[in-house]
């Protein structure tokens, strides 16, 4: 009778353990379904950001041109609407097109690794690494074409990356701080 006993238990003890075992797994499962959406998701993004950017350097100069030409007048009647001047150029449109790229660039290259929840020294490096061989990328594109290649530009471009870096580590940053400071 006390081996049936016995038996009985440890095969009810069996079967909760499986039944928790279960459930954490199916949990686990969720978490790696959103991580993994997420992670597609984020290299989609990623994806269409470098068809924006290299496409754009291979635009020839002409259409270059014309393009930065009807953002600088938007740009312009907006300034002249807010602030009643505008002293935006050609060229100032141009270097905050490659600068605004570039942060985006860095900001979902440094997403991605949180997303895989590898955000420590060597992912911002790595992220670095990959923002500046991508503005080398760009500009090197260029040169392939009638437009001109600037070293200038590859420094605008890799500042983008490290402020759209920054920009998300101060995010992530205030928001574990405020996830730690909230209760739960």
């Amino acid at each position: 009778m006390k081996q049936n006993r016995r038996r009985n238990h440890f095969h009810h003890t069996d079967e909760a353990s499986i039944v928790h075992s279960n459930i954490k797994g199916s949990i686990g499962t969720q978490a790696t379904v959103r991580q993994t959406i997420a992670t597609i998701l984020n290299i989609v993004i990623l994806l269409a950001l470098l068809v924006f950017i290299f496409g754009h350097s291979m635009q020839n100069q002409a259409a270059s041109a014309q393009e930065s030409l009807g953002v600088l007048a938007v740009l312009s009647d907006f300034m002249n609407f807010i602030f009643g001047h505008s002293n935006l150029t050609d060229h100032i449109v141009r270097k905050l097109a490659h600068f605004s790229e570039f942060a985006a660039l860095g900001f979902f290259t440094i997403h991605l690794c949180r997303v895989r929840r590898q955000i420590h020294w060597h992912s911002i490096l790595h992220s670095l690494f990959f923002g500046l061989l991508c503005a080398l990328t760009d500009e090197s594109i260029q040169l392939f074409n009638d437009r001109s290649s600037q070293v200038s530009d590859v420094w605008i471009d890799f500042s983008g990356v490290c402020c759209g870096i920054l920009f998300f580590l101060l995010l992530y940053s205030i928001h574990r701080l405020w996830k730690k400071h909230t209760p739960t």
